[in-house]
């Protein structure tokens, strides 16, 4: 009996080691979980030291894609970590980095040149389209984003507006004045949250002027506007101003832009470079 139970263990250990033996060392196995799953994926502005200007948070985008001028182009890469948290080194092969145009979005006003490891959106006519952003292993499509926003502007409009300025914040009125999305020379940090259909967000704002001076918001010598931004989608949100603070309303599902504006004694002093606003179906 004792040896019965002997050869019973070594054929078991036998067994075991073998399995081990011929499968795949652990790294050399894709654990990725099929097309739409990822840990990561955010973009970076190659021209400014890589600076993180939008990221995927869930099934959405935070931040946004610097404007392009009509003749230039943006050089974007990307940071990305698969489901499992792998960062995804692109090389251009094993792991690549692609752009495209969102189904649906406006033709004509953007082109793409690929390099594997990074993407050039150029600016080809004035305007606002959208742009998926993929990542590709092994030449397989793995994971392709939400659509964003990309607006071409005329050469040297850097959509500063009128005025400079020396802190621009938007606040979420309805969670506690959080700080949402700020100014940060010539594009924005953050993001405007989310609205629905037949809702609204109350946004107000922290501004200071560039000599450093806060300015308080009273609707009459200081104030606060929204509006679309030239060129934006319209019929997706309408506003009410209200002075100090201001209400998007989500009239249909869809991405558009607005821009925002400190006003003096009824002038305006400085406007925002665009930002994204989208609107969804109500839960």
């Amino acid at each position: 009996m004792k040896k019965l139970f002997l050869m019973a263990i070594i054929a078991l250990a036998t067994i075991t080691i073998a399995a081990c033996g011929n499968g795949e060392d652990e790294d050399d196995h894709d654990h990725d979980h099929g097309e739409g799953e990822t840990g990561e994926f955010r973009i970076l502005d190659r021209r400014n030291d890589e600076e993180v200007v939008a990221y995927v948070h869930g099934d959405h985008w935070h931040g946004s894609l610097p404007n392009v001028e009509v003749g230039s182009n943006l050089s974007l890469g990307a940071y990305i970590e698969s489901e499992d948290g792998r960062e995804r080194e692109l090389d251009g092969s094993h792991n690549g980095f692609t752009v495209e145009l969102a189904d649906g979005a406006p033709e004509g006003i953007v082109s793409f040149a690929l390099h594997g490891d990074h993407v050039h959106i150029n600016g080809e006519s004035v305007g606002i389209t959208q742009v998926v952003f993929s990542w590709t292993h092994d030449g397989e499509v793995r994971y392709t984003t939400q659509a964003i926003n990309i607006q071409v502007v005329e050469a040297n409009d850097h959509d500063h507006g009128e005025g400079e300025i020396g802190e621009f914040q938007i606040l979420d009125r309805r969670n506690d004045e959080e700080v949402v999305a700020y100014v940060h020379g010539d594009h924005w940090h953050g993001s405007l949250p989310n609205v629905e259909v037949g809702s609204n967000l109350s946004l107000g704002a922290y501004i200071e002027s560039e000599d450093g001076r806060e300015r308080e918001l009273d609707g009459s010598h200081n104030g606060f506007t929204v509006e679309l931004a030239e060129g934006a989608p319209d019929g997706i949100v309408s506003f009410a101003l209200h002075g100090d603070h201001v209400h998007i309303n989500g009239e249909s599902v869809g991405i558009t832009q607005v821009v925002f504006s400190w006003t003096h004694d009824g002038e305006v002093r400085y406007t925002t470079p665009p930002i994204n606003v989208e609107v969804i179906e109500a839960d």
